[in-house]
């Protein structure tokens, strides 16, 4: 059985950078976590919470990015497969129509119900950023590879659910797909600090507005 915190930071990683891996047709799925070097304290964090899970601790990997020439390096971890994780797996994938093999993440019918304060912090450590450092308090969550649906029904939940007013800006992404990010504005910004600042891992705490229009 998965405890309180090893949910809050499946579903609200879910939502950002994390993701689950099937090679069974969608029968069995594991979770994968992957940062750059800078983040490696976040990864940690999220491997001492989900080790219970996993067979082998965080491993580097050198990875070639073609828009840059670089290689970076990044550090991941897996869990094994396990029957918990279909219960996310449900809510989150669904077959590509278009190609069945392939599997499409969206943000679940009920994320209200399952958005607490604890996965929403893990949510904008993922995905979060200041808008404009040193000239506003507003920041972002980058929501983009989100259909404008999903979106909406996040927006639609922190509205709900903690009274957080959204505005849904369009971004275009490789010149041609559209995508939408959720911008928190300065008139939500201390109201959203407040209810994810006490789950904040350190190395994390720069996407975040202190108020005076730097970060904490």
């Amino acid at each position: 059985m998965l405890t309180q915190q090893q949910k809050d930071l499946l579903f609200g990683t879910l939502l950002g950078d994390g993701n689950l891996q099937t090679v069974t047709d969608g029968r069995t799925w594991r979770y994968r976590a992957s940062h750059k070097k800078a983040h490696a304290e976040y990864l940690e964090h999220k491997y001492e919470i989900l080790k219970s899970l996993c067979k082998t601790g965080p491993r580097d990997q050198e990875l070639f990015d073609s828009r840059t020439q670089a290689v970076n390096k990044r550090f991941y971890f897996n869990t094994l497969v396990n029957p918990s994780l279909n219960f996310y797996a449900n809510m989150f994938y669904t077959r590509n129509p278009q190609n069945p093999t392939q599997w499409i993440k969206e943000v679940p019918l009920h994320v209200e119900k399952f958005l607490t304060p604890q996965a929403l912090a893990y949510f904008y450590m993922d995905d979060g950023t200041l808008k404009w450092l040193d000239h506003s308090n507003a920041m972002r969550i980058c929501t983009e590879n989100f259909s404008e649906e999903s979106v909406l029904r996040l927006q639609k939940a922190l509205q709900n659910h903690y009274h957080l007013k959204t505005n849904k800006t369009k971004e275009t992404l490789q010149g041609k797909k559209i995508g939408y990010r959720i911008e928190i504005p300065e008139t939500s910004s201390a109201a959203f600090r407040e209810i994810i600042q006490p789950y904040l891992v350190s190395c994390m705490k720069y996407k975040v507005s202190d108020g005076n229009r730097f970060h904490l």
